[in-house]
């Protein structure tokens, strides 16, 4: 039988789970924009290996342990801005968005950024292709999934959506969506479309897709318009993986190097017969 004494002690053990948090650190309390401003600080200040005391001092906190410092500096390292492994230094992403090297690594580097953050993975997963609810709505589901006052929980949610809507992944009717859209790419017009494709522009491609599909982009040489476009549902197992390897080294006329005088390079036809060879 349990005493009274027990009786209090479980009761306060029960509280004491149950009790709502007033801050996280499980996602990001400072959206994606404030966190850019934060690191773009660092990195024009020289300010890369310097300590968190030192960094925070230098940017105008009194301390590293300041909520607004504090919650910059996770925010910029769920988001995969920071390392403070050894000091704090910006991470490669970062560099694609401070010190691009082509026309799409600043825009990729923000949608990596948000999904970066493994908090953030039910939301994307649940509202991807809709429409966002309004902040009070989701801020039910942050307060439920990771257990935090209701006030904290509604700053997270507005977080979520500023950052979501800065890297681009907020639509024009408030859809949400997971990837950057063919349709921000630059276009050229149908007249062009046997022409060569002029630097830092590409066609827009009009491919069907299914509700489940996404677009993936990956750039070659932004210079001379080379770019591979991959549509494909969004999970797929390690065995469909090693399919579209394979797939993909029948497809391609894989050679060396392209260099600067092979530009008329040509591609083997997709009519030629190597081109019906079915998928593994």
């Amino acid at each position: 039988m349990n005493t009274a004494t027990e009786k209090v002690v479980v009761g306060q053990s029960v509280d004491k789970k149950t009790a709502k948090k007033a801050s996280t650190n499980e996602i990001p309390m400072v959206d994606l924009g404030v966190i850019l401003e934060f690191v773009e600080k660092i990195e024009s200040g020289g300010l890369q290996t310097l300590t968190a005391l030192e960094v925070a001092k230098k940017t105008g906190y009194t301390a590293p342990t300041s909520t607004p410092f504090y919650r910059r500096m996770a925010g910029a390292k769920m988001f995969g801005l920071l390392d403070t492994t050894q000091g704090v230094n910006l991470t490669r992403l970062a560099l694609d968005y401070f010190k691009p090297t082509d026309d799409e690594s600043k825009a990729e580097a923000l949608v990596t950024a948000i999904k970066n953050v493994v908090g953030y993975q039910k939301i994307l997963d649940r509202y991807s292709g809709k429409r966002l609810p309004q902040v009070d709505i989701l801020s039910n589901l942050v307060e439920r999934e990771f257990n935090l006052a209701a006030d904290a929980a509604k700053i997270c949610a507005s977080v979520f959506v500023a950052s979501a809507q800065r890297a681009g992944l907020v639509q024009g009717d408030n859809t949400l969506v997971t990837a950057l859209s063919q349709h921000s790419r630059p276009a050229v017009s149908p007249e062009a479309t046997n022409t060569k494709v002029a630097p830092h522009t590409f066609p827009t491609l009009q491919i069907p897709s299914a509700e489940d599909s996404e677009s993936h982009f990956l750039t070659l040489d932004a210079k001379r318009g080379r770019r591979v476009i991959l549509q494909a549902p969004s999970v797929i197992t390690s065995v469909e993986l090693k399919r579209i390897q394979n797939w993909l080294a029948v497809q391609f006329h894989v050679v060396d190097s392209v260099g600067a005088g092979d530009s008329e390079l040509q591609l083997p036809d997709l009519n030629d017969s190597d081109k019906n060879i079915s998928p593994p």
